[in-house]
């Protein structure tokens, strides 16, 4: 079972229903693997899953990094080539836009520069573990899992978009933001997707893709839920993700997530 978690899981207060801590429980109970698949950082996902008493492997910052927050064990990592990583800020830049940058780094989980493009209210919220640096030197020598720009309109973003796929490729994912209105951006490593590290775990243990149930609600989850065996999309979810999943459940608030321990019984009678 790989999981997203906002929008999916738990809503936007980032806490999972009860019964969806239960039903994850229940689940691993019975020996399936709940591996959180998201966006969130990891000290976002691995302290919020805590709070709630769940303790999972996790698929973090759109599929860059996989650790096992069981053992710590970290499964995976896909960095930017700083060659490319320093590309893709000239991109952001010669659109006038200066992204945020994820980095490695025990203190800190991002680094801005002293004009930051993204809205104030995302700077307000990551202000605690941000770092205020040279842009330039951060993209060459850091190790980097993604750029983002939140809380912008769809047209500004656009152009960097379009643009990042004629310089390098980059995956690039440009979504209405739920949190902080308009749009966001995230532009991960060129071929990195939740499904990288989720295939990576699977790898790592024996699993074949036609054993993976995938939930999920937005555009990042589209390459997981499309080589998943099962996939499984939240009702109000994009579009794109409902096109293809085979299953549909409520949101967090109606508790849809606790549905997965019938469509995972279901695959195990058939």
């Amino acid at each position: 079972m790989a999981t997203d978690l906002d929008g999916t899981f738990w809503g936007s207060d980032l806490r999972p229903p009860q019964s969806h801590v239960t039903a994850a429980a229940d689940l691993i109970a019975a020996g399936v693997t709940v591996l959180a698949a998201t966006s969130r950082r990891p000290r976002v996902a691995g302290g919020r899953l805590a709070e709630a008493g769940l303790v999972l492997p996790a698929v973090l910052i759109d599929g860059a990094l996989g650790v096992d927050f069981r053992s710590g064990e970290r499964f995976h990592q896909a960095c930017f080539d700083p060659e490319v990583a320093v590309g893709t800020l000239a991109t952001f830049r010669a659109h006038g836009l200066d992204p945020c940058i994820y980095v490695e780094h025990p203190e800190i989980d991002i680094v801005v520069s002293d004009a930051p493009s993204t809205c104030p209210d995302h700077l307000t919220y990551v202000a605690p573990v941000t770092a205020v640096g040279d842009l330039e030197v951060t993209a060459a020598t850091q190790d980097v899992y993604a750029f983002s720009v939140l809380g912008l309109s769809n047209e500004r973003l656009r152009e960097v978009v379009d643009a990042l796929a004629l310089v390098d490729g980059s995956a690039a994912v440009l979504y209405p933001e739920p949190e902080y209105g308009q749009f966001g951006l995230i532009v991960s490593p060129p071929g990195v997707s939740k499904w990288t590290g989720v295939h990576t775990y699977c790898r790592q243990h024996d699993i074949g893709p036609e054993e993976v149930l995938a939930v999920g609600d937005g555009l990042n989850d589209l390459t997981m839920l499309r080589q998943a065996g099962m996939a499984v999309a939240v009702r109000g979810g994009a579009p794109e993700a409902i096109a293809a999943s085979e299953h549909l459940i409520d949101p967090p608030e109606a508790h849809g997530w606790a549905r997965v321990v019938d469509l995972v019984a279901d695959s195990f009678s058939s």
